[in-house]
């Protein structure tokens, strides 16, 4: 389920990134439609439009819509200052001073044996 959420979220940003291609190929597959029931200048063939008018349209609706978006991004002007007063905060409850002993680990049994790698056979 998470999976399909992810691959829903990144079809959508591709989509949206690519509208114009899928405008342009959606015009493509369905240019013999388009140009026969859809296109303004169907009734004059001699013009060659062949749907081009109605991609121009959507080409158009698709840069305005973009161009909506665009403008409810706000953009803000960020500044560091570097102003601020030396304050000296107190605590309000008594300082508690917390104590700890480490000791450090020992071996319990001292290792007396030396190692040794063993011997190459050779033959």
């Amino acid at each position: 389920m998470k999976g399909f959420a992810i691959i829903c979220i990144f079809m959508g940003l591709l989509l949206q990134n690519f509208s114009k291609s899928l405008i342009v190929m959606q015009f493509k597959v369905n240019q013999s439609f388009i140009a026969s029931e859809l296109c303004e200048n169907r009734n004059k063939p001699q013009m060659h439009c062949n749907g081009r008018c109605h991609l121009k349209k959507e080409l158009d609706r698709d840069a305005q819509q973009e161009k909506n978006n665009n403008n409810g991004k706000d953009k803000y002007e960020v500044m560091f200052v570097e102003a601020i007063q030396s304050f000296h905060a107190t605590a309000q409850a008594n300082q508690i001073t917390f104590i700890s002993f480490y000791k450090a680990p020992s071996l319990d049994t001292p290792v007396f044996s030396v190692f040794h790698p063993p011997q190459s056979v050779v033959s």
